[in-house]
């Protein structure tokens, strides 16, 4: 803006009701966030200067796009920005990313989040779970040293669902049957001592499920803890890999401080805890809501806004 226009801008402040000094305010501040969302998006991007499709480095600045760097690639023709191939590529309003990415650290549930981010529910559910899909499946690459591993059950839900195969539950609700039962979805989490997790929703309670999640994550290099289940026990005893039963003794830790599962079992226990205020989760959805845990359960000084939208923009691993 050349000065004579931005000293004429200024003139004009002065005749602003102070309901167009609070709308003018406002309207400074989201261009602020929205700085701040591109500028973050934009340099990771440069600074990585590879096309996203061939790999190649011959890639120059092409230009902007919905207020991000585009980038052409010289070999192979296409044109990227930060966002291509990431579940966050099409959403609008980025100036609101920065206030979602803080309420996914805080927890927040749908109603809060749409209030902090000025929309509607749709959209903040929306966005949460475009949020999510990353993190979905940024697991351990593989579990060092001792590991301990045991599944644990959720109800299985089909809330948001217009057909439900039974009669509905208010909240959540019980289940109809006592124990395990085709009604308990089970989850796998394995956990080693250094606080890597793998963990998955598995589709029955099969040697070959298991081997389908921890299969190649965990190798003869481990040992392996678990409770004496006969899935994961037939896949430590299929790979070789070293393997101790843990009784269900009361103070069984006391006689081998060194061998328990009670670090995977306290995270079973974070877990449903932390679940619980979402009054029963779609199972559809349960895998995202595991990827936001472990994100939580990273090192605090790493879970900044920033981080989670870091966390958010790559590309989803399935």
């Amino acid at each position: 803006m050349e000065n004579i226009a931005f000293e004429a801008l200024l003139a004009l402040i002065d005749d602003l009701t102070d309901e167009q000094r609070a709308t003018f305010i406002k309207v400074l501040d989201e261009n602020k966030d929205f700085d701040k969302v591109a500028t973050l998006l934009d340099n990771r991007i440069l600074a990585k200067r590879e096309c996203l499709y061939c790999k190649s480095s011959n890639v120059k600045k092409w230009g902007r796009q919905s207020g991000l760097q585009r980038m052409r690639c010289f070999d192979c023709g296409k044109s990227f920005n930060a966002l291509t191939g990431t579940p966050l590529a099409h959403l609008r309003k980025k100036e609101e990313w920065i206030k979602m990415a803080a309420a996914l650290k805080d927890g927040l549930t749908v109603k809060d989040t749409a209030e902090k981010c000025n929309s509607s529910i749709s959209t903040a559910f929306r966005w949460r779970h475009r949020f999510l899909k990353a993190m979905k499946g940024d697991v351990a690459e593989h579990l060092e040293g001792i590991t301990e591993a045991d599944e644990t059950y959720f109800l299985e839900s089909h809330k948001g669902s217009r057909n439900i195969p039974r009669k509905s539950r208010k909240r959540g609700g019980k289940a109809t049957k006592r124990g395990l039962s085709s009604e308990q979805i089970p989850v796998l989490i394995a956990r080693d001592r250094t606080g890597g997790i793998v963990d998955a929703v598995l589709p029955d309670q099969s040697k070959k499920s298991i081997k389908v999640v921890l299969g190649g994550k965990i190798s003869k290099e481990n040992i392996l803890c678990i409770d004496g289940g006969n899935a994961l026990w037939g896949f430590a005893c299929e790979g070789n890999i070293p393997c101790r039963v843990i009784p269900a003794s009361k103070h069984v830790h006391e006689r081998n401080p060194i061998f328990h599962i009670q670090n995977v079992n306290g995270y079973h226990s974070r877990l449903k805890n932390w679940m619980s205020p979402f009054n029963g989760v779609a199972t559809k959805y349960l895998p995202n809501y595991l990827g936001w845990r472990r994100m939580l359960e990273k090192p605090k000084p790493v879970l900044t806004p920033v981080a989670w939208l870091q966390a958010a923009a790559k590309p989803a691993r399935q």
